[in-house]
């Protein structure tokens, strides 16, 4: 039987929860985390151990809710992503860009928002939502907040291409006043 749109995109928002979990997990040498080289050094003597009572008692779901635009995850040929986490300070921005792919940005504390090119209205996020980029489109994250922003930002890209290309402002900085009623 066929499986329709939202069957699609159930299995696409599934996909990326389960690879944030499984991200979460992975140790060195699993899930394109890179295994220590031999010769590494070993962890700093102050550091504070692992036990059962800090590590966490298994998956934790850092955020759940419904992407609000149609998901197409398709590709010429194999893709590379990356699943990191990157905290903002308050007020900062990660610069106007676009991607080879698509990005799908969690905000998993604090406050942020996205503004895109040709809709330039800010969307805020709320802790736990997420914000699909397609490939191409020029974008901006920002921490509206007074505390710094967690983010987790996956990508699914084509090979061997740069991850990110800066681009201008796409949007106005501020937006511009009303005109005054005749």
């Amino acid at each position: 039987m066929p499986v329709g749109r939202t069957g699609r995109v159930g299995r696409v928002v599934t996909g990326f929860a389960f690879v944030l979990a499984l991200a979460g997990c992975a140790q060195p040498g699993q899930l394109g985390h890179p295994a220590p080289a031999p010769e590494a050094a070993p962890a700093a003597p102050d550091a504070a151990p692992i036990t059962a009572a800090s590590a966490p008692a298994g998956p934790q779901t850092v955020g759940r809710g419904v992407v609000d635009v149609p998901l197409r995850f398709r590709t010429p040929a194999p893709a590379d992503y990356a699943v990191r986490t990157l905290d903002l300070a308050p007020g900062a921005a990660l610069g106007w860009e676009t991607h080879p792919g698509t990005e799908l940005t969690l905000l998993a504390a604090g406050q942020a928002a996205v503004q895109e090119a040709g809709a330039c209205a800010p969307r805020v996020l709320a802790p736990g939502e997420v914000a699909a980029v397609g490939e191409g489109v020029a974008h901006v994250v920002r921490n509206t907040g007074t505390a710094p922003a967690r983010l987790v930002v996956t990508t699914f890209l084509a090979q061997g291409v740069p991850e990110a290309t800066q681009v201008p402002p796409a949007c106005p900085e501020e937006p511009p006043a009303a005109a005054p009623a005749p």
